[in-house]
C-alpha cells in the first residue's frame, strides 16, 4: 500500500493527537497514584477538607500537558541526500500499519459510548427509584441540582436528624460537588481505558463526603454524637448515582471512615489554612512536573544563505577587502571546528595490520555545549573497522559550537571528513 499525500496530511494530525492523548494519561494517572498513597496520612494531618482539594492535582496535571513543551533551537544546513531521497522516493507500508491511527480511535469512540451508555442507565435506575420515593437523600441535577429524599425521610428520622442531612446535603450543592463529579463521569467515559482513572473517581468520592461531613461537625459542632448516629440509621445504596451525590455509603468501608472521622480531634483554623496552603503549593508543583516531563521540542533551523551586502569600501578597507568579507560571513553563520582538545579518532590496530585506508564521510549534530550528540554515516571507506572507529572516535570528540549572530547554537547536519591514511595521522 502507497502512503499517498492525504494519508500523509491525516497522519500529521492523528499521531501528535495520539501521543498528547498519552501524555495526558500518564499525568493524570501518576497524579492520581499520588493522591491515593498520600490521601490517608494526610487526613490524618491536615483533614478531610485539604485531601478533597488535593483531588485538583489531577486536572492541573493534565492541563498542564497542554502547555507547549520546552523547544532546542537546531540549526541545519539544509535537507541531506538522504532526506532528498526519502522525499522523492514512493513509499510503501503494510496495509495494517495504515489502519492503526482509525482503528484506535473507533475502539476508543466504542469505549466511550458503551461507558456513557452503563452511566445513563444507572443514572435513570436511581431517577426512577427517586420518583418513586424508595431514593435518597441525595443531590440530583447538573444545572440546577436539588435534594431528592425518600418518602419515609420524615418517618425514620427526627427534626435533629433530619436538619443535619439537609444540612449535609445544602454544602454539596453550596460547593458545586454535583457538577464535580458530572465532569468526573465526563472524563470516565473519555479516558474509559485508564483503570486509574476510575479508581481515583471513587476514591474521589469518599473524600468528597468526608469532607462534607467535617463542614458540617465545624458549622455545628456539638452534634458530633447525633450525627454519627444518623450516619449509622442510613442504609446501604441499592443503587450507585454516577452524577449526583449520595447520602449513604455505597460500601461498608467508606462509612466506617466517615465515623472514624468523626471522633478525630477538629482543626483548628490556623492548621487548616497550613494545609489550604500547602496543598495549593503541590498541586501546583504537580503541574510543573507534568509539564517539564514532556519531551523537549526540537525546531529545525535551516541556516540561510549568506548574503553579503554591498557596500563602498573605504581605503583602509580596500588594503584587506578578504578580511572584511570573511568578516560579514562569519557575522551571520559559524560552522562547527575542532576545539583545542579535540581527540583524534585512533588507528585500529588491526586496519593497520592489514594496511586498510580509506575516506569516511559523516555528518554530525553538535550542541550549543560543543558536545557532538549525534553522529551518522554518510560515506563508507570500505571498512568497517575505519567507519566504526570514526564514529566512535568523534562521539568522544569536543567542538567549538556552531554561532549564529555570535551566539552558540546547536546545529546539525554539519558534514566532516575523516582520510585515514597509514604514513599520517587521520586528519
Amino acid at each position: 500500500m502507497m502512503t499517498t499525500v492525504p494519508d500523509m496530511i491525516i497522519g500529521a494530525i492523528i499521531n501528535p493527537i495520539i501521543e498528547n492523548f498519552v501524555e495526558l494519561n500518564i499525568a493524570a494517572a501518576a497524579a492520581i497514584l499520588f493522591v491515593l498513597a498520600v490521601r490517608r496520612p494526610a487526613r490524618r494531618i491536615f483533614g478531610a477538607h485539604a485531601v478533597y482539594l488535593l483531588w485538583a492535582i489531577v486536572p492541573i496535571a493534565a492541563a498542564a500537558t497542554f502547555i507547549p513543551s520546552r523547544a532546542i533551537e537546531t540549526l541545519s544546513l539544509g535537507m541531506t541526500l538522504e532526506e532528498i531521497v526519502a522525499l522523492t522516493t514512493t513509499h510503501t507500508a503494510p496495509i495494517w500499519e495504515a489502519a492503526i491511527p482509525y482503528a484506535l480511535f473507533a475502539i476508543w469512540i466504542i469505549g466511550a459510548i458503551a461507558m456513557a451508555a452503563a452511566l445513563i442507565r444507572r443514572q435513570n435506575a436511581f431517577m426512577r427509584d427517586a420518583d418513586l420515593g424508595l431514593a435518597g437523600p441525595a443531590i440530583v441535577g447538573f444545572s440546577h441540582p436539588r435534594i431528592v429524599t425518600p418518602d419515609d425521610f420524615t418517618r425514620r428520622y427526627s427534626d435533629a436528624e433530619r436538619k443535619l442531612i439537609l444540612t449535609h446535603e445544602q454544602i454539596h450543592i453550596d460547593r458545586n460537588d454535583a457538577r464535580i463529579n458530572a465532569i468526573v463521569a465526563l472524563f470516565r467515559c473519555l479516558f474509559w481505558f485508564n483503570p486509574m482513572v476510575h479508581v481515583g473517581a471513587k476514591a474521589m468520592r469518599i473524600d468528597q463526603e468526608l469532607s462534607c461531613d467535617a463542614e458540617v461537625i465545624d458549622r455545628r459542632p456539638r452534634v458530633r454524637r447525633a450525627y454519627a448516629e444518623t450516619l449509622l440509621k442510613t442504609q446501604l445504596a441499592s443503587r450507585p448515582l454516577p452524577v449526583g451525590c449520595y447520602w449513604p455509603a455505597e460500601s461498608q468501608h467508606p462509612l466506617t471512615e466517615r465515623i472514624n472521622m468523626l471522633a478525630a480531634k477538629p482543626l483548628s483554623d490556623r492548621r487548616r489554612a497550613a494545609a489550604t496552603a500547602i496543598v495549593l503549593a503541590v498541586s501546583a508543583s504537580a503541574g510543573v512536573a507534568a509539564w517539564a516531563a514532556q519531551p523537549e521540542r526540537t525546531i529545525i533551523t535551516e541556516a540561510p544563505d549568506v548574503l553579503v551586502p554591498f557596500n563602498p569600501l573605504t581605503r583602509d578597507q580596500v588594503k584587506d577587502p578578504l578580511v572584511r568579507v570573511r568578516q560579514q560571513i562569519e557575522d551571520v553563520t559559524v560552522n562547527p571546528r575542532p576545539a583545542a582538545g579535540f581527540t583524534r579518532p585512533d588507528y585500529p590496530a588491526e586496519s593497520q595490520a592489514l594496511r586498510e585506508e580509506g575516506d569516511v564521510g559523516v555528518q554530525l549534530c553538535v550542541a550549543s555545549s560543543g558536545i557532538v550528540d549525534d553522529v551518522k554515516l554518510v560515506k563508507s571507506s570500505g571498512h568497517a573497522r575505519l567507519d566504526t572507529a570514526t564514529l566512535t572516535g568523534l562521539e568522544r570528540s569536543k567542538f567549538e559550537p556552531a554561532t549564529r549572530e555570535g551566539k552558540p547554537v546547536r546545529l546539525c547536519g554539519y558534514n566532516l571528513v575523516v582520510g585515514w591514511r597509514l604514513d599520517t595521522t587521520p586528519p
